[in-house]
């Protein structure tokens, strides 16, 4: 049977992609149960990440101060990361993600309901509260209800599902705030009746997740101080550096994406979704292909691979050449950058023993929120300050270093070296 370009090159055959669907299938019911409840939640949280700045800059506020709001929200996420790591180990994974989705539902509920600015920073430090329980969380949970088979297939459903809702909630969002702008106009109040429909979602997101009945898990026995210290290795530090470099790059652009389409290239809410809808598509199919492209070429050559590859696209969203180019650069940017992320979840899981899996866990998601809090805070002052393109000339130094950095702090996999070592497909 003849094969396409794409999978002679990878040397994926029809049978891979046969089994690699089957694997997806055969997955235990935990896992597609709390498909779900990614799915929900990713519709309230795709629709403030694409259209929160843009609300913002429609209650008169400038772009420094959208920076600000959206920066306090990762700061919480960053603050708040251990203490939700102490919770989970008081109450069990499944209570404290009831508790993030209760506070994200109710605080986007609340964020859209004031004007006054401070009231605005209170909601969004809460909300990255509820931000940080699922982040913290989902992870370990994810580890210990799948089976060591199916762990790689688990983290790429339930990043495709997450960006399949990030998709729907982007699109959804535009077209609901186009809707209501033809009753009440566009601004302010087509935007706030939108976002609170969503933020519906994340407490039906409870509903669910309550009837869920996850395995038995132990107690994590808290770490020594000689463990804790034991954590601090050549190859944890350098991972977490590599992380805050993605981090700081990522918080510069992304959380401006929406604002970005909406004034620089003057268009509609409902354009806006439509674009920000399909840069995720991609990162599903992506998501979905990534287990068997990493068996074929490496977990780790892929994500190096995707990631450099990402780099035109950045420049010719960065400097746009009209609104087809951009939005075919999104689409293909989304794919590649984010197509490694679940082979880099599980890799994250995989470099530390069991003992130190909850702090690794906790450490990526303050590293990654502090890094995007203060990309985002600077993201903003430089949109103000100089143009909306600046910005994307620092995220592509930060994606190229931070390549480099991972390049060399796994060479010896590139060089010949067993993945296994990292466990890769088995954990």
């Amino acid at each position: 049977m003849p094969r396409c370009f794409l999978f002679r090159s990878l040397d994926i055959s029809t049978p891979d992609i046969y089994n690699g669907t089957m694997s997806y299938l055969k997955l235990n019911p935990i896992i597609k149960k709390f498909i779900i409840v990614v799915f929900l939640y990713g519709l309230t949280s795709s629709s403030f990440n694409g259209f929160f700045g843009i609300y913002v800059v429609e209650l008169g506020h400038p772009e420094s101060l959208v920076g600000t709001v959206l920066a306090l929200r990762r700061f919480a996420v960053a603050l708040f990361t251990f203490f939700i790591a102490f919770i989970a180990g008081k109450i069990g994974h499944k209570r404290t993600l009831m508790l993030g989705l209760a506070t994200v539902g109710l605080s986007s509920i609340a964020i859209v309901l004031v004007e006054d600015i401070t009231l605005i920073m209170a909601m969004a430090m809460v909300f990255g509260f509820g931000h940080a329980a699922m982040l913290t969380v989902e992870s370990h949970f994810l580890y210990h209800q799948a089976g060591e088979e199916e762990r790689v297939h688990a983290f790429s459903l339930t990043f495709a599902t997450r960006n399949a809702a990030f998709m729907t909630g982007s699109l959804v969002t535009g077209l609901l705030a186009d809707y209501f702008a033809t009753y009440m106009g566009a601004g302010v109040m087509s935007l706030r009746y939108s976002l609170l429909i969503i933020s519906l979602m994340s407490l039906i997101a409870l509903f669910p997740l309550a009837l869920l009945k996850p395995k038995t898990q132990k107690k994590a026995k808290p770490l020594s101080a000689k463990e804790f210290r034991g954590f601090f290795t050549k190859m944890n530090v350098s991972y977490l550096f590599y992380t805050g470099l993605i981090g700081l790059g990522a918080g510069l652009v992304v959380p401006f994406f929406g604002v970005y389409l909406k004034y620089m290239l003057d268009t509609t809410d409902s354009i806006v979704g439509l674009i920000l809808s399909f840069a995720q598509l991609g990162t599903v199919v992506g998501g979905l292909s990534v287990p068997m492209i990493g068996k074929r070429i490496g977990s780790y050559k892929t994500i190096v691979l995707t990631q450099i590859l990402s780099i035109p696209l950045l420049i010719a969203i960065g400097f746009p050449q009209g609104l087809l180019v951009v939005a075919v650069a999104f689409f293909l940017r989304s794919s590649l950058m984010n197509m490694g992320q679940p082979l880099i979840r599980n890799i994250s899981m995989d470099i530390v023993s069991e003992k130190h899996r909850p702090l690794m866990a906790s450490m990526r998601a303050m590293i990654n929120s502090l890094t995007r809090a203060a990309g985002i805070f600077f993201g903003g002052a430089l949109m103000e300050g100089y143009t909306y393109n600046t910005p994307y000339i620092f995220t592509i130094l930060l994606y190229l270093l931070g390549t480099v950095v991972f390049y060399r702090l796994f060479r010896s996999r590139f060089l010949g070296a067993k993945e296994a070592a990292a466990g890769e497909f088995s954990s």
